[in-house]
């Protein structure tokens, strides 16, 4: 499935940090969530490679956080937020045949969502990888999932993952107003019961 413009809305957050943990190349890992037009939640993934040692290849990138959400995977090699953080990819690969070769999946659970890029693997320096769009049927989000990059070492950091909407305040006193109503009239049902039968 490809990103459609259409759907593109407005960004919630974003985060733009260099590598943590990896031994074998250095770059920006770049991340961001947006509120489609669906009204559902985005999360947006790219890599950009400054160094990295010969031979290696960055291959793929993970994100924790999506069990028990739909997820549709998405992908754009364009600079789609001009000044924004993401950039226009510039790996060789991408620009002709055999163009993205990406798959995507999830673990067995379903709770991580992976980008391999086939072809597409980051190689050199100054290259920077399609940005990966993960759409969800989530309204909220934290920053408590798991952004990972792989090659011959991991580097992951902090990133934003989908959540349960908790219900507003307003929305919890009318809640528990609904259940009182309900208790109420379920007393009531039973003492009118209670009578018929002690008339019978």
């Amino acid at each position: 499935m490809r990103w459609t413009p259409d759907l593109f809305g407005p960004q919630l957050a974003a985060l733009e940090t260099g590598t943590l943990g990896t031994t074998t190349y250095t770059g920006l890992l770049r991340s961001a969530v947006y509120q489609n037009t669906l009204g559902t939640l985005d999360f947006y993934y790219q890599v950009a490679i400054s160094a990295i040692l010969p031979g290696d290849e960055v291959f793929n990138l993970t994100s924790g956080g999506f069990l028990g959400f739909t997820v549709d995977a998405l992908v754009d090699a364009t600079n789609f937020d001009g000044a924004g953080i993401f950039t226009a990819a510039n790996n060789p690969n991408l620009q002709g045949p055999p163009g993205s070769t990406t798959t995507t999946s999830r673990n067995g659970s379903g709770s991580v969502v992976r980008a391999d890029f086939g072809d597409n693997g980051l190689e050199a320096a100054g290259q920077t990888s399609a940005t990966y769009i993960f759409r969800t049927n989530a309204t909220s989000y934290n920053l408590g999932g798991a952004f990972t990059t792989q090659d011959g070492s991991v580097a992951q950091r902090a990133n934003f993952q989908p959540v349960a909407a908790v219900p507003e305040l307003a929305t919890w006193g009318m809640m528990l107003a609904g259940f009182a109503r309900i208790g109420a009239a379920l007393r009531r049902r039973a003492t009118v019961v209670r009578g018929r039968l002690a008339r019978a």
